[in-house]
């Protein structure tokens, strides 16, 4: 399952470079024709200060607002009763324009704190408080136990892989002490 996640953000990696490509060949295509005067509005592929840093052409990202958090939660909760992940991120992006990537890594930490399991992609810290918010006001104590256990899996995960969880650790001894 989290091979495919993979495979879908290295897809939509290849896709935001192609764009790059084919915006860079236009403006090549624009300077070679002598219409390069026509896009001054658009972004210089170049920093100003002269460095041959590339900036990113594509959508800017958004910021995880509330209500994505909030949908995330309530399509994650379907995602743990058994409904098709994919489906469900479809249906996440509709509502809220969100990256498909990004929905299925909040989907599979919503479905994994749920069910106690290990999930192996980050989220943010604000998104793992509202989830045990959540989680412990409709399912009690026992629900957010199984969240916290999912989360110090997730936490053990990361520092695997050399990464510092400390925000999500924190979270973690916080709502701990609230037993």
């Amino acid at each position: 399952m989290q091979y495919e996640t993979i495979i879908l953000e290295l897809l939509s990696r290849i896709k935001v470079l192609e764009d790059e490509v084919n915006l860079l060949k236009q403006k090549v295509e624009n300077i070679s024709a002598g219409t390069e005067d026509e896009d001054e509005n658009e972004e210089d592929p170049v920093d100003t200060d002269g460095s041959e840093n590339m900036k990113r052409f594509s959508k800017p990202r958004k910021k995880m607002t509330d209500e994505m958090i909030r949908i995330c939660y309530e399509y994650g909760k379907k995602v743990s009763e058994g409904k098709n992940a994919q489906e469900m991120a479809d249906e996440v992006v509709q509502k809220t324009e969100m990256n498909r990537n990004s929905a299925l890594m909040y989907l599979y930490a919503v479905s994994g704190m749920l069910d106690g399991t290990v999930y192996k992609r980050a989220i943010n810290a604000k998104a793992t408080r509202k989830y045990f918010d959540y989680i412990l006001q409709e399912y009690g104590q026992s629900g957010l136990d199984k969240a916290l256990d999912a989360t110090r899996q997730h936490i053990k995960y990361r520092k695997e892989c050399g990464l510092t969880p400390d925000a999500i650790e924190t979270l973690c001894d916080e709502y701990e002490q609230k037993e």
